[in-house]
């Protein structure tokens, strides 16, 4: 079984409690190859309307790779092979639960926010989200900032993470998959981040 985070098993134990089954999963779409990854398997899917929501998708994963300066000879070089860390999955659904610990929220994660598409549904509340980076970045921005990501050079970790939350947020919808959902869990307790968020869970979840 794929691995979680402590809080996210303790998210998962709660919700289990209540009835909604979350399981980790991972997937060849949020991998290491990012966009290019979405991109691959849309196209080779033979799926209209998976293909030609990746015409939206791709472009605008492309341009944030872009804008957080990513490092697109070294993209090119991963591998499908390498997913990213697991996420939660209400497998009844499909649906995909994040649970994002503070570093989730920084300067990088509001320039992939701005980015969406419009025609991208999201399943949380995105004015939410860039309020929590704007309040955390002046600390979570300076996080190991001297250290390197393979595809966003040094200083780039910061980066990276919110490269991969974004292929997450737009290759799910690419692929056909009900909006990820989102809930912060600053402090890392996954069991009150449960609490906060059951009804907006339960209500997602069941329409």
């Amino acid at each position: 079984m794929a691995e979680l985070e402590a809080w996210e098993e303790s998210f998962a134990e709660a919700a289990a409690k209540d009835g909604i089954e979350l399981e980790p999963h991972t997937f060849e779409w949020a991998s290491e190859p990012g966009h290019l990854a979405v991109g691959y398997i849309a196209d080779n899917s033979g799926i209209a309307d998976v293909m030609q929501r990746a015409e939206i998708g791709v472009p605008a994963l492309e341009q944030t790779f872009t804008r957080l300066r990513g490092l697109t000879p070294v993209l090119q070089s991963c591998r499908l092979v390498m997913p990213y860390p697991a996420v939660l999955v209400h497998m009844e659904t499909g649906t995909l639960v994040e649970v994002d610990e503070v570093l989730h929220f920084t300067t990088a994660r509001l320039t992939t926010l701005d980015a969406y598409p419009a025609e991208i549904p999201l399943g949380f509340d995105v004015k939410e989200y860039k309020e929590l980076c704007r309040e955390h970045a002046p600390k979570t921005d300076k996080w190991r900032y001297g250290l390197a990501s393979k595809t966003f050079g040094f200083h780039g970790l910061q980066s990276e993470r919110a490269y991969k939350d974004a292929v997450r947020d737009v290759a799910a919808w690419v692929m056909g998959f009900p909006p990820l959902l989102r809930v912060p869990a600053i402090d890392q307790d996954g069991v009150a981040a449960y609490e906060r968020s059951k009804d907006m869970l339960q209500s997602k979840l069941k329409s």
